[in-house]
């Protein structure tokens, strides 16, 4: 399966990817913090079901999971709070289940199982079709050219690819870090992940692709993942669901 963790505070996201982490039953465990950040990802992926807070900033978790409820072909929706008074709201809008902090594995588990008795098993053949999908780079392996045109506030700037630190997302804008300055367009990151150099750049999360050759150093991060701290002492954290790749891109598997 895989999941979705929607909570704007990185503690509880942690706690309960580590939680996920040990029940086994997810190849894919990403997260998001904002309504616009998880819609994005929603646009590029699709998930089992989805771990949502009720307090997200200046935002609900219900207004989303209304949002969710109106797709074809909705995931799961699991609320993980610390309030206990949307319960009844959450069930209407087709909640699986209402879990509360601080979360616990055993509550966890029983969630999950849950979620695993509603979902169809996959035949041979559309196991088959995930697993060439999951061997296929999300950096497509191209002739890419050694630059990458942007427009930012209708005027277009070329970079040169070596020059660009990271890309990364948040709030639906994709944010291109380079060695003499940031520049912020609502592009999304996957169509400049296609025009990239898949021998250079590697994605580390959903919402952050960066430049190998920008690294400086790599320090042991929580749930056994990693931070990479790169030029211009920009720090981003390598996702669980990429660790492997990550550490097959840099020679450390």
């Amino acid at each position: 399966m895989k999941t979705l963790i929607v909570d704007d505070e990185p503690l509880a996201r942690n706690e309960l990817n580590y939680l996920l982490t040990q029940n086994g039953q997810f190849e894919k465990i990403e997260e998001a913090e904002t309504i616009s950040e998880t819609l994005e990802k929603m646009l590029y992926d699709t998930y089992d079901v989805i771990f949502l807070d009720i307090n997200l900033m200046n935002e609900s978790g219900l207004d989303l999971a209304e949002k969710i409820k109106k797709m074809q072909q909705p995931p799961h929706i699991i609320f993980a709070t610390a309030h206990d008074n949307f319960a009844v709201r959450a069930f209407e809008l087709n909640a699986t289940d209402y879990i509360l902090k601080p979360f616990e594995q055993a509550r966890i588990d029983a969630a999950v199982a849950r979620v695993a008795a509603q979902i169809p098993p996959k035949s041979t053949e559309q196991t088959e079709t995930l697993q060439q999908q999951d061997t296929t780079p999300e950096i497509q392996t191209n002739k890419a050219p050694s630059v990458l045109p942007i427009e930012v506030d209708e005027r277009i700037y070329v970079l040169n690819q070596k020059d660009i630190i990271a890309l990364s997302v948040e709030a639906g804008k994709t944010t291109l870090h380079t060695t003499e300055q940031d520049f912020v367009t609502s592009e999304p990151m996957n169509n400049f992940a296609k025009r990239l150099d898949s021998h250079q750049f590697i994605r580390i999360h959903r919402a952050t692709i960066i430049n190998k050759a920008h690294i400086q150093t790599i320090e042991h991060w929580f749930n056994y993942t990693y931070q990479v701290t790169l030029t211009h002492q920009l720090k981003v954290q390598v996702s669980r669901s990429y660790m492997k790749s990550f550490k097959q891109a840099i020679g450390l598997d």
